[in-house]
């Protein structure tokens, strides 16, 4: 029996303001591998957790904890986790202005959004198909 040949992955990464199509020429092999992949094509320097709109629940989003449940063409929404020494450090913000942290800030101003990027997403995709078909249609996510 011939081995499988591996498979692209195609992922669409959602960061809180951006989101990127990427193509990976084959499945991580593990987890990790994908944060680091991650990490690199988006030039992430900080931790973050993984979710994807899992196709088993409608897409609501699942934590990712193995690489075997992501399907190859998939949505992963990434959420940077709060680094714990700095919230207990007693450092003082001497070089909140460096060069280096400038450096990184995004040009323009900055924009405040009103609500959460995934919600800013599921608000236009609603707006979008109420236009379609003059019909308000909410899933079981979007009840309260």
């Amino acid at each position: 029996m011939a081995a499988e040949a591996p498979r692209n992955m195609i992922l669409r990464a959602v960061e809180s303001d951006r989101v990127i199509k990427l193509k990976l020429d084959s499945r991580p092999a593990s987890f990790d591998e994908l944060i680091k992949i991650l990490k690199e094509k988006l030039e992430l320097d900080c931790d973050f957790n993984l979710k994807y709109e899992d196709p088993d629940f409608d897409g609501r989003l699942t934590c990712l904890v193995d690489i075997e449940e992501l399907p190859q063409k998939s949505c992963v929404h990434i959420s940077l986790t709060q680094d714990s020494r700095s919230v207990a450090s007693t450092d003082t913000f001497s070089d909140v202005s460096s060069p280096e942290r400038l450096s990184r800030w995004p040009p323009g101003p900055f924009q405040i959004p009103k609500f959460p990027f995934d919600i800013e997403l599921t608000l236009r995709d609603g707006n979008t198909e109420f236009e379609k078909n003059e019909r308000l249609q909410l899933s079981r996510d979007q009840k309260h």
